[in-house]
């Protein structure tokens, strides 16, 4: 499901995957799993703050989300994680 991200809410984003990917959630960090990646190249190469996640990547993105509690704020998180949960009730 294609979802309208603005320049700041991309941002957001990678700066939670950034927190996870190199902040050791598989051991001393530095290692990212394919899921991720394609996640963050579809973040790279947005057209417009148009992206198109999977339900399985929305999922991953909430997880980042989750794990990065108290870097960004409250309005921040509800809106990103609205749009991202929506891809995954819309793919249900």
């Amino acid at each position: 499901m294609k979802i309208d991200l603005s320049p700041g809410e991309i941002q957001v984003i990678k700066i939670w995957a950034e927190n996870i990917i190199h902040g050791g959630h598989w051991g001393d960090g530095d290692i990212i799993v394919p899921e991720e990646e394609i996640i963050l190249n579809k973040l790279n190469s947005a057209k417009n703050g148009k992206v198109d996640f999977t339900p399985n990547e929305a999922r991953i993105i909430l997880m980042w989300s989750n794990s990065s509690m108290g870097i960004n704020t409250y309005e921040e998180l509800s809106e990103i994680e609205d749009d991202i949960e929506a891809v995954i009730i819309d793919k249900q």
